[in-house]
């Protein structure tokens, strides 16, 4: 199978998991596991790009897949810390208190993080490795922004 197969394969398989994962996390614990599978995949979306964008030659399909993913996934992010999926909810998590105690930060945060992907898929789909390479660092810094206030277990 072509790179460029496999690439939207993964972009199409990673919305379905959502969407699907979504549907069946019904309790606090399950919520959580589903939202750090979720985190996984985009952490091997934002690694995929990092490492294309490492070679000589970066595999524009590899990164246009992974771009999809990370932007198929950022909206999603606001739904993903319902009440009573912090450390309350049994499961191990690095999700701090302060995400239901300052909402609309944490909202404002993953905003960043939507707006970051959106622009980074845009350069991606240009196929201009130039603007691709501007973009990225972007999406880091929204994640890291988000990670340094929100995150525990850094």
């Amino acid at each position: 199978m072509s790179k460029t197969l496999i690439a939207a394969a993964t972009a199409l398989v990673g919305a379905a998991t959502v969407a699907a994962a979504t549907a069946w996390a019904a309790t606090p614990a399950e919520t959580v596991v589903t939202r750090q599978n979720n985190f996984k995949q985009m952490g091997r979306a934002s690694k995929a790009i990092s490492d294309e964008l490492r070679k000589p030659a970066a595999d524009l399909a590899v990164i246009r897949g992974s771009a999809q993913t990370l932007a198929n996934f950022a909206p999603q992010i606001h739904h993903w810390f319902p009440r009573g999926t912090g450390p309350e909810a049994g499961a191990r998590t690095g999700a701090l208190p302060v995400i239901w105690q300052r909402n609309a930060q944490f909202g404002n945060a993953a905003n960043q993080l939507v707006n970051a992907t959106r622009n980074f898929q845009r350069a991606a789909a240009s196929g201009n490795v130039g603007q691709i390479r501007a973009a990225f660092p972007a999406v880091g810094a929204a994640c890291k922004g988000c990670h340094e206030t929100f995150k525990g277990d850094k």
